[in-house]
């Protein structure tokens, strides 16, 4: 009981003190305030005269790019906002308060200016949940800060995806006067900019315009994807299945598992193409240049299917069936050095026959040739076709990318 005592003594007279100190620190700023705001009405725009335009500066600070969705075509800036203007109705005399040139006041008892966003993507209003005070001046000079994460439309641009690069446009517009009553000046800060996450800053441009009756501060942006993760997770696993692609010919038709791999890499292709479809926004224009190239290895890796189906069926044609003679000179010229052992020696004689002169080497290498020769030169042909298609398909990609 004695301690409880004690303990609300000690209580009283740490308020007391507490008390008297505020009392003795700040008479000057409780008298300002009582007589600065006597009679001031927050509702009535602070001017000298009614047809007098003030200028509003709204400095833009973005802190990151927390988002950009490409689907929705909106961009998140975790971001502040520094609004100042000029109330000439809130002026003092420091001299007559104790030297006290600035007060800090919430701001719901002070005019402050309706930002607004002009391109937004869910509320109009920025901030309009929080509550920040504003700094004012002995000349009347007021600052306002708020800070949060706005979201604005964008329209993407993912021609070059993932190289994209996309103009981006922030706009703060005044609801309740017109340009004729408020001008908005727009200025930028980027020295708080945090330069991580995807997205990079590469280039702004800030001015102002009017906006239907409003004033208007506008900020461009053009921001550029950090490539890396989007060529590690989507380009370098194509670049390996459009090889996978024209590797199905060197599969031996003995082991009977060159159609299930072919179709492997067709169904990788697949789904490969839902995932860039996912992410890409489904009216988008233009069509992206990577869904070209997947469309085009998806169809070229259909056709292999279907060639493979083919050379099998040349391959186990029966032996006793001989290939025409045209397409034997075709094996013949394609197969170069690649023939089969000779006969024996006895067997080179010169057989003249209506003054033509054939070797029977010659008679014996087209004898030899059978089906299945056609169907190995037929699968060397469709892998070097297959490789050069894919070869030339990625190096154009490449040029149209570094030429971006």
């Amino acid at each position: 009981m004695r301690t409880y005592q004690v303990d609300s003594v000690s209580r009283i007279i740490v308020i007391f003190l507490l008390i008297c100190l505020y009392a003795r620190a700040s008479p000057d700023a409780k008298i300002l305030i009582n007589e600065l705001f006597h009679g001031y009405e927050n509702l009535i725009m602070p001017v000298n005269h009614h047809d007098e335009v003030m200028n509003v500066t709204v400095r833009f600070i973005p802190r990151r790019i927390t988002e950009f969705n490409e689907v929705t075509s909106q961009i998140s800036i975790a971001m502040g906002v520094d609004v100042r203007w000029t109330d000439t109705y809130l002026q003092w005399n420091p001299n007559k308060y104790g030297n006290v040139t600035n007060l800090v006041v919430p701001e719901e008892k002070v005019w402050t200016p309706d930002i607004s966003l002009a391109n937004p993507t869910d509320r109009i209003p920025i901030f309009p949940e929080d509550l920040f005070s504003v700094r004012i001046y002995f000349n009347g000079r007021a600052i306002w800060l708020k800070g949060g994460t706005v979201r604005s439309t964008c329209k993407p641009n993912l021609r070059y995806y993932p190289f994209d690069v996309h103009t981006c446009f922030v706009k703060f517009i005044t609801l309740d006067h017109v340009y004729k009553e408020i001008k908005l000046i727009a200025e930028l800060k980027l020295n708080v900019y945090a330069n991580f996450g995807e997205w990079d800053i590469i280039d702004n441009l800030v001015y102002s315009e009017p906006f239907d009756l409003f004033s208007c501060a506008v900020y461009k942006f053009k921001i550029k994807r950090r490539p890396e993760f989007s060529i590690l997770s989507i380009c370098i696993p194509i670049l390996c299945l459009g090889l996978l692609n024209a590797c199905a010919f060197l599969i031996p038709p003995e082991c009977g598992e060159r159609i299930s791999f072919a179709i492997t890499v067709l169904l990788s292709f697949a789904v490969f193409m839902t995932i860039v479809s996912a992410t890409m926004p489904k009216n988008t224009a233009p069509v992206p240049i990577l869904c070209y190239i997947l469309m085009l290895m998806l169809l070229e890796s259909g056709v292999i299917v279907v060639v493979s189906i083919l050379g099998l069926r040349l391959y186990y044609k029966p032996g006793h069936l001989q290939p025409p003679d045209w397409l034997k000179r075709i094996v013949k010229t394609l197969n170069g050095s690649k023939r089969r052992s000779a006969p024996p020696s006895s067997s080179y004689v010169e057989v003249i026959d209506n003054n033509q002169t054939l070797s029977v080497q010659e008679n014996i290498d087209y004898e030899h040739i059978k089906w299945i020769d056609v169907g190995h030169v037929f699968d060397y042909f469709c892998f070097t076709v297959s490789f050069f298609a894919f070869s030339v398909t990625v190096f154009v990609y490449a040029i149209i990318v570094m030429a971006n």
